[in-house]
């Protein structure tokens, strides 16, 4: 794995998704399928406000990182998000508020001197070798699972939850829909 420093950047067209990754090399259909996941996720929301999001692919052992400074939990884990205010987003008592008070993951240069980009709705960051054991442990393809994670990811950047039985259903019905269209045009 690359050090931070070193991570690779890729913007998508309309400028919202960027992806990175400091994993040693990322597949061009990879990020193309990342960037195209966030987008349709973001389009089908129609979302009015912040609408840019990074994507960092990272490998287990810097999303157990994550994992335990953001939400208290030392495992490693498939999706983590990251509201532009630096909380971590999700289903979590542990995750409101960014109570284990660890400093920003700054997965890109959009939070430069402390301030944070009025267009940015925050960050993603997901497990590839994660994505690959539960891809496997489904009897999915890498390309849906990795789609789905990253599709939820911007879901609960959009206030999405799944703590309860009718969040979840919601939550992963529209996850299901935009996964249709992405592998179903």
């Amino acid at each position: 794995m690359k050090s931070p420093e070193d991570t690779e950047s890729f913007l998508s067209e309309d400028g919202r998704v960027e992806v990175v990754f400091d994993l040693d090399e990322l597949s061009d259909s990879d990020i193309a399928l990342v960037m195209k996941a966030a987008v349709e996720g973001l389009n089908y929301e129609h979302f009015d406000g912040p609408d840019h999001v990074t994507v960092m692919i990272t490998g287990d052992e810097r999303i157990r990182e994550l994992n335990r400074n953001f939400k208290g939990e030392d495992e490693i884990t498939d999706v983590l998000s990251f509201n532009a205010n630096g909380e971590a987003a999700g289903d979590t008592e542990s995750s409101r508020g960014g109570e284990c008070g660890d400093e920003w993951p700054e997965f890109d240069s959009s939070v430069e001197g402390g301030e944070v980009d009025a267009d940015r709705l925050g960050d993603i960051a997901i497990s590839l070798p994660q994505v690959i054991r539960q891809a496997a442990e489904n009897g999915k393809s890498t390309d849906r699972e990795l789609s789905m994670l990253t599709i939820h990811g911007v879901l609960h950047l959009l206030g999405y939850d799944h703590a309860e039985v009718d969040e979840e259903k919601v939550m992963f019905g529209k996850t299901d829909v935009v996964l249709a269209k992405i592998f179903d045009e």
